[in-house]
């Protein structure tokens, strides 16, 4: 992969892009309110449908219009993409805008390790599908892409930027037949049989409606850098993960010999890290991805005696190579001195995704720990599922915004995302404890996983959807 970005698009058709003027309509059947990665996307996706190309649809972004700059350097807000959002964003058109670009990883192996035992977990893909376990992308190229296709839907999709929804219609003596009515801050009010809440998670289409939601606050904040690496062997395909007692560190592969980093580590250590010069940062990174200073002598005896009772079950596990080798992390040379940054870390869960004439979708109704890289995934996912039952709804001549409809949405969205929020928070929790007892069954667990092939398929599966 080139380092330098080649350009997406150089002849753009006309482009319905409005800032800070009046809108071509005052009724539309669809807004999306949030013009991030997820709602451009469901914007890009209902545009690209043929049942929906009679319908009047608006994205509004409360942002002016940020034009893409190709850069020699990497942006250190990337998204690890599952095959699932690779497949979503191929369907629609995005990932082919991504893929000319050149500047994507793939992800072939993934590491992950315990630095307080000898427990670890490999995941390669080794069938025969085109599929990686996962695909390395900045935000603002994948906000591009869908953005470019906006641009050659501009017949389809009006997008208006620089514009801030200050009120959604609430009034409960509203027929549920009525559209919901928009007030914007330039003092226009529009109407919509559908509003897709797009809008983050301190969402106003959200509270606007009065739905509940389930939150706090993690005791952690994520670092982030972009990485110069040592040259690897692999061509650089492999992601590493190891949890130390503070939080887990990843390194995520951008280029042949450059990765992306996200350090989770408690308020004061983060802020001890950006402190730090450059080449003391880069010290201490080196030293925390091999420090064996904090192994527990106690599980890693349990683990030993453990390992030789996996190995009488060879027929059941994976490869004995697999089980016993433990690769060394790349060693980290430099850092690009204008990346690093921290941001805090929550958990939120809408107790509803679908309200009367109100679909959520994204950070509106869910967000995670990082520590998995399913918070896209799972926004990506609730688009295509959302884009699905539109059209389903659309193509029976039913009501867009009816919650008969949207509900379908809300069911099996929330199946996957509530068992995915659990166990993200679940494995959170469970390596936020150094106690022994603790230490020493994760380790166990861990071990099981990685030598039950069948075992580690499901968890891989279950990431990869």
């Amino acid at each position: 992969m080139s380092l330098t970005c080649r350009c997406i698009c150089h002849q753009m058709p006309f482009k319905r892009w409005i800032t800070y003027r009046s809108l071509s309509s005052q009724s539309y059947d669809i807004v999306i309110s949030g013009g991030g990665m997820v709602g451009t996307a469901v914007a890009a996706a209902l545009g690209n449908s043929p049942l929906l190309k009679n319908k009047k649809l608006l994205l509004l972004e409360a942002a002016p219009r940020k034009e893409y700059a190709e850069s020699s350097t990497f942006s250190n807000r990337v998204s690890a993409l599952s095959p699932a959002s690779r497949d979503f964003l191929k369907g629609i058109g995005a990932w082919k805008l991504i893929e000319d670009s050149g500047r994507f990883k793939a992800v072939n192996k993934m590491y992950v390790w315990d630095a307080c035992s000898g427990s670890d977990i490999q995941f390669t893909q080794t069938d025969e599908s085109d599929d990686h376990l996962a695909y390395l992308v900045e935000n603002d190229l994948s906000v591009h892409s869908l953005s470019t296709l906006l641009s050659q839907q501009a017949d389809r999709v009006e997008v208006a930027y620089g514009t801030t929804v200050t009120q959604y219609g609430t009034d409960n003596t509203t027929s549920p037949s009525q559209p919901m009515k928009i007030n914007l801050s330039s003092g226009q009010t529009i109407s919509a049989r559908l509003v897709i809440g797009a809008d983050g998670f301190n969402s106003l289409a959200r509270r606007s409606m009065g739905i509940k939601t389930t939150s706090w606050n993690y005791d952690q904040v994520g670092v982030v850098a972009t990485l110069k690496l040592d040259k690897q062997e692999d061509g650089n395909v492999t992601a590493w993960q190891r949890f130390l007692p503070t939080g887990p560190i990843a390194v995520l592969p951008l280029s042949d010999d450059t990765s992306s980093l996200v350090w989770s580590t408690t308020p004061s250590h983060a802020k001890h890290l950006l402190a730090l010069s450059p080449e003391m940062f880069v010290d201490e990174l080196n030293h925390a991805l091999i420090d064996n200073s904090k192994m527990d002598g106690m599980v890693n005896i349990v683990e030993d005696q453990y390992k030789k009772l996996l190995e009488k079950f060879g027929s059941f596990a994976t490869s004995h190579e697999d089980q016993r080798t433990q690769p060394l992390p790349p060693t980290v040379l430099d850092i690009d001195k204008e990346s690093r940054a921290k941001f805090p870390y929550g958990m939120m869960h809408a107790d509803k995704y679908v309200a009367p004439r109100l679909a959520l979708v994204g950070d509106a109704c869910h967000r995670v720990h990082p520590l998995a890289g399913q918070g896209v995934n799972l926004g990506f996912g609730d688009a295509e599922c959302l884009v699905r039952t539109i059209v389903n709804a659309v193509s029976l001549g039913a009501d867009i915004g009816s919650s008969e409809h949207l509900v379908e949405y809300e069911t099996e969205r929330q199946r996957h995302v509530v068992a995915t929020t659990a166990g993200i928070d679940g494995l959170y929790r469970l390596y936020s404890n150094n106690w022994t007892p603790v230490v020493l069954a994760r380790s166990l667990g861990l071990m099981t996983v990685n030598a039950l092939t069948p075992l580690k398929r499901l968890f891989m599966q279950h990431a990869q959807t």
